[in-house]
């Protein structure tokens, strides 16, 4: 005789409950109980999203130095190492100019192996998806322009998911300015600056490339004055880390677990989930905008963050730039 099953999970039993009708607790199948527990036990960021890659990211703030102690780009040929180093600058319209600047950067600084990304457009991309590019690599460098010509030309493209899965088996994916923006899954596109936040200011955010969860980034930070509209970014949703970037200021996240600061400026940390109120929806559009109970960590180099706990550690500064430079042999 055919049992008779439950159309919505294909288990044994009469009507929708099965066996509950009968006092006994429905079992899930062996399968997905061994999906579910690999699942709860990744470790989580603050936000709630579970860790999923085994990679480095190096989140340049933007106008980094390409000679002299160049600490940042330093970290970047470090981690290339006997590898190949990808330089993508799908974001900006001056590509061969931009590749020049980063070959006789990374050149002087020991790496042997470099090959350019160029994509002159999205339909180029799908055509010729560039699978050779990443044989060998062991890092993926974006470089600055506008985010969504990162994002627009090369997200959902099976080059984009090559380089996910490169960074989940443990590559290091670095981006300055618009690479930097491009890192998170929200990604703060534009936004006014130099001024409170008010109520009415457009900020357009789009999707990012989601390598950094539970994040926003900004960058050129203190330079270009985007306090208020990272807070007001944060403020939208709450959730979201903001993180405002320094020029020649970078963040290196290891495992999406925490991350050092190296480099001049200072990492600003915007922490929204104590957020006890804000007049985002109560005021006329021209009132500037209130929050309260906003937590802000200002990091230099050498101190880290905990991004589980969110907690900043103080750190030494002086280390960081003995060890870059005894890497680099200078």
């Amino acid at each position: 005789m055919a049992k008779s099953t439950d159309g919505r999970n294909g288990h044994p039993g009469n009507g929708r409950n099965g066996d509950a009708r009968n006092g006994k607790s429905r079992r899930m199948p062996r399968r997905r109980r061994a999906v579910s527990a690999s699942i709860t036990s990744l470790p989580r960021l603050a936000g709630g999203q579970p860790v999923t890659a085994r990679g480095s990211l190096v989140i340049i703030g933007g106008h980094e130095e390409k000679e002299g102690r160049a600490l940042i780009l330093r970290e970047v040929a470090r981690r290339v190492g006997k590898g190949k180093l990808v330089v993508a600058t799908l974001a900006t319209e001056e590509p061969k100019e931009m590749w020049r600047d980063y070959e006789r950067a990374f050149t002087a600084l020991g790496v042997q192996r470099l090959e350019h990304l160029d994509v002159s457009s999205r339909e180029a991309l799908l055509r010729d998806g560039r699978p050779d590019v990443l044989e060998g690599a062991s890092v993926v460098f974006f470089t600055g322009g506008g985010q969504l010509r990162i994002t627009t030309t090369f997200g959902g493209t099976e080059l984009c998911e090559r380089v996910q899965e490169f960074y989940r088996r443990g590559g290091t994916i670095a981006g300055t300015s618009a690479g930097a923006s491009v890192m998170s899954d929200t990604m703060l596109v534009s936004g006014r600056s130099d001024e409170s936040h008010r109520i009415g200011t457009s900020l357009q955010m789009a999707p990012g490339l989601g390598y950094i969860k539970d994040t926003i980034i900004d960058q050129h930070f203190a330079e270009r004055g985007r306090i208020g509209r990272l807070l007001g970014a944060v403020a939208r949703n709450p959730r979201l880390l903001g993180l405002g970037l320094d020029e020649n200021t970078a963040i290196v996240v290891e495992e999406e677990l925490r991350f050092r600061v190296i480099g001049d400026g200072a990492v600003y940390v915007v922490d929204g989930r104590g957020l006890t109120a804000t007049n985002l929806t109560e005021e006329d559009e021209d009132r500037a905008m209130s929050v309260f109970n906003v937590r802000l960590h200002v990091l230099s180099q050498g101190d880290e963050f905990d991004l589980q706990a969110r907690e900043p550690l103080l750190g030494p500064a002086e280390p960081v730039e003995q060890d870059l430079a005894g890497a680099n042999g200078r």
